[in-house]
C-alpha cells in the first residue's frame, strides 16, 4: 500500500549516502529519521562481513551472560526428592529388583483397591530407577501393577522421574548462520522432539554468532551432549571448516522447574566489528560516544524484525484481516534467502497447488514451510488451522511484525513533525512499570524528559496518546483497513495482540569503539565463544593498512544494535 514516507521525510534523504540499496527498504519499513545531524562524522564500514564480526550473548532476568561455559552435565533430577515414599514389602522391593538387573521381564504387584494408595505406589515404585515403567493392568479379575523396564522408543520423551521442580531443562543454544527459529527446527528434528516443546525468550540473527538460554520439557542433557560429541568429534584440531558447518552447540545444562518465556531476559552483549572502515579519529569516535550516551537513538524496531524477505508484518496484516489464504500463500513463496531445495518445493506448489509432492522435496519436514504443507495434504481448505499448527511463537511473530511496522511509522511522523519535543498528552511509564503509563499534562512539561516518553504498540488494551501522535497511528492502520478490535486473536488467544509500550528513543548506559589496524579480510579480529570453548588461542592483529572499528555496548530487550549503528553511520551501514 502506497505511503507519503518519501516525501514527508524528503529532507533526511540528503543525510543518507546515495545508491545505497538497503536505504528505501528501510524507509518502507518506517525507519526514516536520526537524532544526531552534526555531531560528528559518521563511522562509515561494512558489518557482517564475516559471522565472527558479529556477536551476540543474551543476558539472563539474573544478569547472567549466555555464552558456554561449561559441558557438565547435572545431576539427573528423581521424583524421590518430593516423592514420600511409603513401606514396600520385602516381595515387591526382590521384584523390582530382578526387573532392573534384567533377571526378570517384568513383574506383577497386586494393585490396591483405593486410588490414592496405587498412585503413592506407582511413585514409590518409580524412585528405584528411572528406567522402569509402572502400568495398571488387569488379569483375570483381579488388577495389578505391572513393573517392567520402559521400551528405548520411550526413554527420554515420558517423565524419566523429573519431580515438578526439575521438569524443564535449560540449556545455552550456541549457534552460527542460522537463525532462531531454523536451529530450534533443526533441533527439534534431529532429536526427534516436538518443536512446541522448545522455548527461548526471543529471536537472535542468522548471521553471527549469537548464545541464548533454551529450555525443553522433560528432557535428559545427555542427549544433547550425544549432539556436541558429534561436533568436537569432527573437529579434533578445531577446523572452522567442519566447525562451521555444524550451525549450533549447546551448553550449560540446568534443570528447572518452568519453561523459558518470550521476554525471559533482561538484555544481550554486543561485540561488533566493522571491517573496511573510513579513517576516524580518536576525537570523533569520543564524540558518537558522548553523543550515544547524552542523546541515544531512536528505538527503531530493525529490520530483522520483518524476516529475511522483509514481509512478516504483511503476513501479519493479512492474518489480522483474517485472508489465511492470503497470509499462507505469501509465507509459501520463494524468495532470495530460500535454500535451493526450498525454492523448488515453493515453486512447485506455487505451480501445481499439490502440497503433499511439494512436501516430498523437502528435507526438514519440521520447518515453517514444512508444517504448514503438513496441515494442508490434511485439509487443503483450512488455511486457518494450518496456521495454527505453527509454534504459537512463530504465529505471534507475524502479528508482532505488523505492530511493530506501525509502530515505526508512527514515530518517523512524530519526530518528522516535533522533533524531539515533549508534548502535552504524551505517555510515560509510571510506578515503575511497563505497563502503566499516564499522559503528561501542562504542568509536565517543563521537567518531562523526551527519553520518558513512550509510544504503544497498536492493540486492543492500550492507551493511545491525547495529541496529533493518536492520529498519526489511527490513520495508518485505516490506511492498512485494520482496527485495534482486529488484534484480539484471529487465530484465538495465541494470536492475542493487546498492544505494548515503547520508548521512542534509548540511551545507551555503556558504549566503547576501538580502532584495530588490520591486513587481511579474513583476519579474525575479535575472541568469541567458540574459540573459547575449544581452546584457540586468539591473538589481535597490532599492524596492517585497513582500519576496523570494533564497538562493544549492553541493550535492554527488543532493543536493536543494528539501529544504534544506525545512528552513528547515518544509515549508511
Amino acid at each position: 500500500m502506497k505511503r507519503d514516507t518519501e516525501e514527508a521525510s524528503l529532507q533526511n534523504n540528503k543525510r543518507l549516502k546515495d545508491g545505497d540499496e538497503n536505504i528505501e527498504s528501510a524507509r518502507a519499513h518506517g525507519l526514516c529519521e536520526f537524532l544526531s545531524t552534526d555531531a560528528f562524522d559518521p563511522i562509515l564500514g561494512q558489518i557482517k562481513n564475516r559471522m565472527e564480526d558479529f556477536l551476540v550473548s543474551e543476558i539472563d532476568l539474573e544478569g547472567q551472560d549466555s555464552k558456554i561455559t561449561s559441558f557438565e552435565v547435572p545431576e539427573k533430577p528423581k521424583r524421590n526428592a518430593t516423592v514420600e515414599k511409603i513401606d514396600l514389602s520385602e516381595e515387591i522391593v526382590t521384584g523390582v529388583e530382578s526387573v532392573i538387573s534384567g533377571a526378570t521381564e517384568f513383574h506383577l504387584i497386586p494393585a490396591p483397591a483405593d486410588k490414592a494408595d496405587r498412585t503413592s505406589l506407582h511413585k514409590s515404585i518409580a524412585t528405584f530407577d528411572d528406567s522402569l515403567s509402572t502400568e495398571t493392568v488387569k488379569e483375570g479379575d483381579s488388577n495389578f501393577i505391572k513393573v517392567s523396564i520402559k521400551s528405548k522408543k520411550f526413554r527420554g520423551n515420558r517423565d524419566n522421574g523429573f519431580d515438578d521442580e526439575s521438569r524443564f531443562l535449560h540449556f545455552t543454544l550456541l549457534k552460527w548462520n542460522i537463525g532462531t527459529s531454523d536451529a530450534i527446527s533443526r533441533l527439534a528434528t534431529v532429536m526427534n522432539i516436538n518443536p512446541r516443546n522448545l522455548s527461548y525468550a526471543g529471536m537472535k540473527d542468522k548471521r553471527g554468532i549469537t548464545s541464548q538460554r533454551v529450555s525443553c520439557k522433560m528432557l535428559m542433557p545427555k542427549r544433547l551432549v550425544g549432539l556436541n560429541r558429534n561436533f568436537f568429534n569432527s573437529n579434533p584440531a578445531g577446523g572452522k571448516e567442519v566447525i562451521y558447518e555444524k550451525n549450533f552447540v549447546t551448553g550449560n545444562f540446568k534443570f528447572s522447574h518452568g519453561p523459558i518465556k518470550l521476554g525471559d531476559v533482561s538484555g544481550n552483549k554486543f561485540c561488533i566489528a566493522l571491517r573496511e572502515c573510513e579513517r576516524t579519529s580518536e576525537e570523533n569516535l569520543s564524540k558518537v560516544r558522548t553523543m550515544l550516551l547524552e542523546k541515544g537513538f531512536i528505538n527503531y524496531f530493525g529490520m530483522q524484525r520483518f524476516g529475511n524477505a522483509g514481509d512478516t508484518h504483511r503476513i501479519g496484516r493479512l492474518i489480522l484481516k483474517r485472508d489465511y489464504k492470503g497470509a499462507i500463500e505469501t509465507i509459501l513463496t520463494a524468495n532470495a534467502n530460500h535454500k535451493p531445495e526450498v525454492v523448488d518445493c515453493l515453486n512447485h506448489f506455487k505451480e501445481t497447488g499439490n502440497a503433499e509432492e511439494s512436501l516430498s522435496k523437502l528435507k526438514y519436514k519440521k520447518s515453517i514451510e514444512g508444517i504448514l504443507l503438513s496441515a494442508l495434504v490434511k485439509d487443503a481448505s483450512n488455511y486457518k488451522g494450518a496456521l495454527k499448527c505453527l509454534h504459537h511463537k512463530q504465529q505471534t511473530l507475524y502479528g508482532h511484525a505488523y505492530q511493530s511496522y506501525v509502530w515505526n511509522m508512527t514515530v518517523s511522523k512524530r519526530i518528522q513533525r516535533f522533533g524531539t519535543q515533549v508534548l502535552v498528552g504524551d505517555l510515560v511509564f509510571q510506578d515503575g512499570s511497563t505497563r502503566n503509563v499516564r499522559y503528561l499534562t501542562e504542568a509536565d512539561i517543563a521537567t518531562a524528559k523526551f527519553s520518558d516518553v513512550v509510544l504503544p504498540l497498536p492493540g486492543f488494551d492500550i492507551k493511545l496518546p491525547d495529541n496529533e501522535c493518536k492520529s498519526f497511528m489511527e490513520t495508518l492502520l485505516k490506511e492498512d483497513d485494520v482496527i485495534l478490535e482486529d488484534l484480539a486473536g484471529p487465530l484465538g488467544k495465541e494470536f492475542d495482540l493487546g498492544g505494548a509500550y515503547r520508548q521512542i528513543i534509548y540511551k545507551p548506559s555503556e558504549f566503547s569503539a576501538d580502532i584495530i589496524p588490520y591486513r587481511d579480510e579474513n583476519e579474525k579480529l575479535v575472541a568469541t565463544n567458540l574459540d573459547e570453548i575449544l581452546n584457540i588461542p586468539f591473538q589481535p592483529a597490532a599492524v596492517g593498512d585497513k582500519i576496523a572499528i570494533v564497538c562493544r555496548f549492553t541493550l535492554p530487550k527488543s532493543c536493536y544494535a543494528t539501529m544504534l549503528l544506525r545512528e552513528i553511520s547515518k544509515g549508511r551501514i
